[in-house]
């Protein structure tokens, strides 16, 4: 074992790297200019929903985690629904993070 590891650092150590590409080197034809058919880089995949055009009443679904289990559950409940308990459950880790011992309040 310990002769096959002593090898294997032998022919990384005798093997000579590339050579570096030099600072001069010209960009590929295909990078040069963009022509009027190129596509950029960027994928655009949709258009998200302006907030005017979100109904509070609409009845969105997600999975969610329950505290002490792994399996997810899946939570339907309108968007407005949502957005209240997201704020009580805020007020209530902001109450539980106030009243910590040793948080200076």
């Amino acid at each position: 074992m310990l002769g096959a590891l002593l090898t294997v650092a032998v022919l990384f150590a005798q093997a000579t790297p590339d050579a570096a590409p030099t600072a001069s080197a010209a960009p590929p034809a295909s990078m040069a200019k963009p022509s009027a058919n190129s596509v950029s880089g960027v994928t655009v995949t949709g258009k998200k929903k302006q907030r005017d055009d979100v109904d509070p009443k609409e009845v969105v679904c997600h999975s969610e985690m329950p505290i002490g289990s792994r399996f997810p559950q899946k939570i339907c409940a309108r968007r407005e629904e949502i957005a209240e308990r997201r704020q009580v459950d805020q007020m209530e880790v902001r109450r539980w993070t106030a009243l910590r011992p040793g948080s200076g309040n």
